[in-house]
């Protein structure tokens, strides 16, 4: 799973289903938004499937949201707008759909009275390919808007108007051992990569003169500064080994457990015993 950075997924304003997210709304469901109570799971097109197998499979969570202000451009004048944000924790085939051009505007599921508290909650969040579909074309029929109320998870809630959005990662922090070894790297590439001082010229020492002593090796500093990122880098990556080692033994086991116990494809026969000799002996 990724994080993604915040980025707009609902405004102030209409709905699909003629409705209007109110300005309070945005700003409750920012201010009572918190994944330990209820994680607004990601879906396709507001369908909840019940396999984990694509496409109406879940996309990841919703784990922080924000309210901010911004200039919204409209008939040709900005206006100021309430809008949610929301950082996403998505699965890899989500990120893979948005990279390939596919499912580029997000449409928030509200709940406007959320746990019967009286104030709007976020409860779901459906990615789409195209803001009319759920939108205005859906507006023009009569049959429209049953269609979307089959979508939600309870009739009283909202689905937005779609936004679009567009994927950007945050940087995974690097383990200790990569960690490590980069700044090992970064203090040799001190040694080879320096440009060496212009040489001095040094005026000839007076006749008699005792030759001078010459000076301490003065890199004992930095070698040993090597040294020791080197010895962490090493510790680090010994610790990260053993614990995939323990992962690995731990799974074999089970693996190993679960085979010793699973019976054979195939019937198998019972041993023979021989004939009972009471039945077939005769008496001579």
């Amino acid at each position: 799973m990724a994080k993604t950075k915040f980025f707009r997924v609902a405004v102030e304003g209409a709905t699909t289903d003629g409705r209007v997210i109110e300005r309070d709304w945005i700003d409750q469901m920012a201010a009572g938004y918190n994944p330990e109570t209820y994680t607004a799971r990601i879906n396709c097109e507001h369908l909840r499937g019940f396999s984990p197998d694509k496409p109406f499979n879940a996309y990841g969570s919703i784990v922080a949201v924000k309210a901010e202000d911004f200039a919204l451009q409209l008939d040709g004048k900005s206006q100021t707008r309430r809008a949610l944000y929301a950082q996403f924790d998505v699965n890899d085939q989500l990120v893979e759909i948005n990279r390939a051009g596919q499912k580029l505007f997000s449409s928030v599921e509200i709940a406007p009275n959320f746990a019967a508290t009286g104030k709007a909650g976020l409860v779901g969040l459906a990615v789409t390919d195209n803001p009319a579909s759920l939108g205005t074309e859906m507006l023009a029929f009569s049959a429209a808007k049953p269609m979307i109320d089959g979508f939600k998870s309870k009739p009283d809630s909202l689905i937005s108007a779609s936004v679009e959005f567009a994927f950007e990662l945050e940087q995974a922090e690097p383990d200790a051992a990569t960690g490590a070894f980069a700044a090992m790297k970064t203090f040799f590439e001190r040694f080879t990569t320096s440009t060496p001082a212009p040489a001095t010229p040094v005026a000839p020492a007076p006749a008699g003169t005792p030759p001078a002593t010459p000076p301490a090796n003065d890199n004992f500093a930095q070698l040993a500064e090597g040294i020791r990122l080197l010895g962490a880098g090493v510790t680090a990556l010994s610790t990260k080994l053993d614990t995939d080692v323990g992962v690995l033994r731990t799974e074999l086991g089970t693996l190993k457990t679960q085979l010793g116990s699973t019976e054979q494809p195939g019937g198998t026969r019972p041993p023979a015993t021989g004939a009972e000799a009471s039945k077939y002996a005769t008496d001579c």
